[in-house]
């Protein structure tokens, strides 16, 4: 049988055995933003229990079967519709990885491994990344084990990410905490992880291996070890730059001088990075450590966090903001740990439209334009 005559065979095989999912279908796709989903971000704190999104798993698994055989169906355009929903939904806590997927960045993947051991299947769905951050969306699900515990946490978990090029094996940091939702009654979890940037290798065959899975209990954490893999050659779909520009722009709050070294725009994030008389490193009796300025508190002083919707912005609360062109661009707080430079601090927002008409408000009564 020709390549030609699988895929029809394929479609009419799909339609015939889930054609009551089609209807199904289109309602979820209009309605998904009304469903209740459980999102939490990746933290030693478990989900909570709640509606779960329901799923098309035998559409799935017909075309994760045929996943070598595919280019392109119906079904498999049905399927990356449900995904790109689901991705760019707020589901995801992360408005950076929203906002780029529903503008159709990053490169497919479309890749699925059997954790065979522990019963796990994985769904890799796309890829993006600049020259400061990946990010890697994929899903993981399972028949047997009950996975609302399990994280890829490669935060502060025990999971870790490499990169394998050459025979050379690295492990990549962290950007963040990334994004997580466990869906209850499907027993899947949805993943944004973030992590440093494989732009470099633009154009390369690469191997990237998610190592362990993290298990967060009320008691302990613990792990289990394992190793998912995902070959791919990196297009140039999935890389985007990232504009830099030079401000050192001095700025008082709350008695404090501060100086908007730089503000950083991409696809995935705007940066606005900070020095001030209260953000540098403190080093006592041979430790060194860092002290939350007041600016930082005046960033998280709009976050609240939900059961089902993770981290999301309380917008009747003075906070600090980005505005461009009128409109408020959120902050990413699952970002409020990025590492900058010595004595920066680092604050994440979503990306803007307009990049040379960006306002920073802080507070009820300050605000700097940054240009």
């Amino acid at each position: 049988m020709d390549k030609k005559e699988m895929l029809n065979h394929l479609d009419q095989a799909i339609e015939k055995q889930v054609q009551d999912v089609w209807d199904e279908l289109n309602s979820k796709l209009h309605n998904i933003e009304a469903q209740k989903v459980v999102i939490m971000p990746v933290s030693k704190t478990p989900p909570k229990k709640g509606i779960a999104y329901k799923r098309l798993a035998i559409v799935a698994a017909v075309c994760i079967m045929a996943v070598s055989a595919l280019t392109f169906t119906p079904a498999l355009a049905a399927i990356q519709e449900i995904y790109d929903k689901l991705f760019s939904s707020e589901h995801i806590d992360d408005k950076g990885v929203r906002m780029a997927v529903h503008a159709g960045q990053g490169q497919v993947l479309d890749q699925s491994f059997h954790d065979e051991e522990n019963g796990i299947t994985v769904h890799f769905q796309s890829v993006m990344t600049d020259d400061k951050e990946t990010k890697l969306l994929f899903t993981y699900q399972s028949e047997k084990t009950d996975l609302e515990n399990y994280y890829v946490d490669i935060f502060e978990g025990k999971s870790s990410i490499y990169l394998i090029t050459n025979d050379q094996k690295v492990k990549l940091d962290n950007v963040g905490w990334g994004s997580r939702y466990y869906d209850q009654k499907e027993n899947k979890v949805a993943e944004a992880l973030s992590f440093e940037s494989v732009k470099n290798f633009e154009g390369q065959d690469i191997r990237l291996e998610i190592e362990n899975l993290t298990i967060y209990t009320e008691t302990k954490t613990d792990s289990i070890e394992t190793i998912w893999p995902l070959e791919f050659k990196l297009d140039e779909s999935a890389v985007s730059n990232r504009e830099i520009v030079i401000l050192n722009k001095e700025f008082t709050f709350n008695n404090e001088a501060y100086v908007i070294k730089q503000v950083e725009f991409s696809e995935m994030e705007t940066r606005v990075v900070v020095t001030g008389s209260d953000t540098k490193l403190i080093t006592e009796n041979g430790m060194t450590y860092r002290v939350m300025s007041k600016l930082e508190h005046q960033y998280l002083n709009a976050r609240k966090v939900d059961k089902e919707r993770g981290y999301y912005v309380d917008y009747s609360k003075p906070g600090v903001f980005l505005s461009s062109a009128g409109e408020k661009a959120d902050p990413i707080f699952s970002k409020g740990e990025v590492e900058g430079g010595k004595d920066e601090y680092i604050m994440t927002f979503a990306p803007v439209k307009e990049r040379d008409n960006c306002v920073l408000e802080v507070g009820e009564d300050l605000s700097i334009t940054l240009k």
